[in-house]
């Protein structure tokens, strides 16, 4: 009897220690496991923390410097001879027989069939795309039925993406209304080349810009306003618009801070103004574009400087022009 009163109690001792150890084991590993854990947290906020501080490190963009006379757009300076057609594109060389430029298409929904391998292994640099326009009767926003398909397929394939709006603003707001349309558009995309506002007549009586009869002040206020409301997003904001149209609707000097996209059909340049862009043909030939289509010359490499807007606009980083102290376009960290 005693003998069995002693194993038992042996039994419950052994058991206790067990239980104890076991207890114990797991308050140990709990502290290490918690101790990896917060040192593993607190690694991750020190991460996240310098990560951010890099973020928001400014970011300083210098463009190219424009060729601006006292209170007007210089008038065009291109040499005309030195503008050549090479492997059926134009192409124009400096002064010192350097080639500066470079070659796009523009397309819409207009261009049904598009080989975005072959046009990619063509000459052809970047492409401006519609994104959307205004109606011109009732005055709705619409998207270009290609913008969304042919922005992804130019950006998969390697091509500098930049795109034009189709523009019948009657007033100041509603050219903000058709910038902040072309901001929700683009803002999934890497924009290389710049947002360009597209005015220019439109032959009908009851098109709205026709019946609004705007001044040239008030026609020159709009295409300002949206240049500023694009420009304040981090984009590079340009006029799309005829000489004549210049000439006739629009104040050249209030606009001279933004660069011109020329339309020009002829064989060699004379376009009153400073342009940047010339679109020298609206029945050419590029390699996977079925039919016809409008194709044009950059006097600019937007691309070595466009995508960076952004970043210098969000991290409150320094946007100047290059001088003779910095050789060229140029993006610091």
């Amino acid at each position: 009897m005693r003998r069995r009163r002693n194993g038992g109690l042996l039994a419950i001792v052994m058991l206790f220690c067990l239980m104890t150890g076991f207890v114990l084991g797991m308050i140990v590993i709990h502290t290490v496991d918690e101790k990896n854990s917060s040192e593993k947290i607190e690694a991750l906020k020190a991460e996240l923390k310098e990560a951010k501080i890099e973020q928001e490190k400014p970011i300083n963009v210098y463009l190219p410097k424009r060729k601006i006379q006292t209170g007007e757009i210089q008038k065009n300076s291109y040499i005309k001879d030195n503008f050549k057609i090479e492997d059926g594109f134009m192409a124009y060389y400096n002064e010192n027989g350097e080639k500066i430029s470079h070659v796009g298409v523009d397309l819409s929904y207009h261009n049904e069939k598009v080989d975005w391998d072959a046009l990619a292994d063509s000459p052809v640099e970047f492409v401006m795309l519609r994104c959307g326009y205004r109606g011109y009767t009732e005055g709705g926003l619409v998207v270009d039925e290609r913008f969304k398909e042919y922005a992804e397929e130019a950006t998969a394939h390697g091509l500098k993406l930049g795109v034009y709006f189709f523009t019948q603003a009657i007033s100041e707001p509603e050219a903000v209304a058709e910038a902040d349309f072309v901001i929700d558009l683009i803002e999934d995309y890497e924009i290389s080349y710049p947002v360009a506002f597209d005015t220019e007549l439109v032959s009908d009586d009851e098109a709205r810009t026709t019946k609004a009869e705007l001044s040239r002040e008030e026609l020159s206020n709009i295409c300002i306003a949206f240049c500023e409301r694009i420009k304040k997003a981090g984009y590079y904001p340009m006029v799309y618009a005829s000489e004549n149209w210049f000439r006739r609707k629009l104040d050249v000097g209030s606009l001279c801070e933004y660069d011109f996209w020329a339309p020009q059909y002829l064989d060699e340049n004379d376009f009153l103004y400073d342009f940047t862009m010339w679109q020298y043909t609206e029945q050419g030939s590029a390699p996977g574009v079925e039919g016809d289509c409008d194709l044009n010359i950059s006097l600019v490499d937007y691309a070595s400087f466009v995508p960076t807007l952004r970043e210098a606009v969000f991290t409150g980083g320094e946007i100047g022009e290059y001088s003779d102290d910095i050789p060229n376009i140029t993006i610091e960290d």
